[in-house]
C-alpha cells in the first residue's frame, strides 16, 4: 500500500507542477473542449490533500478485507507457502515451525493475513492510484493508461512468483550447511522463512510494476531513453545494493540472482520508453 500510494504521490505531484503542458504539436487527435487537464479547474492543496486522504482511507478498507480473507484462508497460504521447502524438512526431522511463545502463532497468521490481504487488494489500490491521477490526464493519456492496466496485474502477480521460485531454492541451499554430526537443533526456520516469503512477494510485484512507470512517464515526456541509458551504471549498483540487503543467504549467486530480473525490468523500461517516447514538455 505504501509504495503503491507513494508512486501516486509522486506522479500526481509531477503532474501538478506540470499541469500548463501544450499537446504535442504532431498529435493527430483533437481534444474536446473541457476533456483536458483540470487548467480552468484547478484544485486547491488542501482539495488535494482531502482527495489523497479519501484514497488512503480506501485502501486502507481493502486492503483490511483483504487481510480477513487472508486470515479465514490462513492454513491454505500457509501450505503453499512451505510447501518448496517441506520435504526437505521432513527428510532432515526439521519442524516446520517452531513458536518460542504463545503469542508468536498469532502474530505469525497476523502478518501472513496483512501480506495476503496486500496481494488480494493490489487491484483495488491500482484504481485508487489511477483515480487520484485522472482528472489530471489528457483523454488519450488516459486511454493509454487504460491499456497498461491488465499488465500491471499481470506484472504484480509475475513478481509473486518470481519470488516463489528463487526463494526456497536460497534457503534450501543454508539448509544444505546443517551439520549431520553432532545433532542439530534448527530454530525458527519456518517463521523466518514465512515471513521472509510473504513480505518479499509484496514487495517483488510493486517492483515489477517499473517497466509501466517508466513507460507512462516516458508518454508524458517527463523521462527519456537519453536520461536511462545515462544512470544505468547508477541504477545496477542500486539494484545490486537493494539485493544485497534482502538476499537470505550472503553468497554472490542468490544476490545476482535476485538483482538479475530487476535489472532486466530496467533495461525493458528503456525499450518501452523507446517506443512511446514523445516529444519534449512544451512550456507557457
Amino acid at each position: 500500500m505504501g509504495g503503491a500510494f507513494a508512486l501516486s504521490v509522486s506522479l500526481a505531484a509531477i503532474l501538478w507542477m506540470t499541469k500548463k503542458r501544450h499537446q504535442p504539436k504532431d498529435m493527430t487527435e483533437p481534444v474536446a473542449e473541457g476533456e483536458g487537464p483540470p487548467g480552468d479547474r484547478e484544485m486547491s492543496f488542501w482539495e488535494h490533500l482531502e482527495e489523497l486522504r479519501a484514497r488512503l482511507l480506501r485502501s486502507f478498507l481493502y486492503i483490511t478485507l483483504g487481510s480477513v480473507v487472508g486470515w479465514i484462508y490462513y492454513q491454505p497460504i500457509l501450505n503453499w507457502v512451505t510447501h518448496p521447502v517441506a520435504p526437505t524438512l521432513k527428510a532432515m526431522k526439521v519442524p516446520v515451525l517452531v513458536f518460542q511463545n504463545v503469542a508468536e502463532p498469532f502474530l505469525l497468521r497476523l502478518q501472513v493475513s496483512v501480506a495476503a490481504g496486500i496481494v488480494i487488494a493490489f487491484p483495488f489500490v491500482l484504481y485508487e492510484v489511477l483515480a487520484f491521477i485522472w482528472p489530471a490526464l489528457y483523454p488519450h493519456e488516459k486511454r493509454f493508461v487504460l491499456r497498461l492496466v491488465p499488465l500491471s496485474l499481470l506484472l504484480f502477480v509475475l513478481g509473486v512468483v518470481t519470488v516463489y521460485g528463487l526463494l526456497p531454492p536460497a534457503f534450501l541451499w543454508l539448509l544444505s550447511f546443517t551439520p549431520k554430526e553432532p545433532p542439530s537443533l534448527l530454530l525458527n526456520f519456518g517463521r523466518q522463512y514465512i515471513w521472509l516469503v510473504v513480505k518479499l512477494m509484496v514487495a517483488m510485484g510493486l517492483m515489477f510494476q517499473m517497466p509501466l512507470v517508466l513507460m507512462f512517464l516516458g508518454h508524458l515526456g517527463l523521462v527519456s531513453v537519453k536520461g536511462l541509458l545515462r544512470y544505468w551504471r547508477h541504477a545496477v549498483i542500486a539494484i545490486f545494493t537493494v539485493a544485497a540487503i534482502v538476499t537470505p543467504t550472503w553468497d554472490p549467486i542468490n544476490m545476482t540472482l535476485w538483482a538479475m530480473p530487476i535489472v532486466v525490468l530496467y533495461f525493458l523500461s528503456v525499450v518501452l520508453v523507446a517506443l512511446v517516447q514523445k516529444s519534449p514538455i512544451v512550456e507557457e
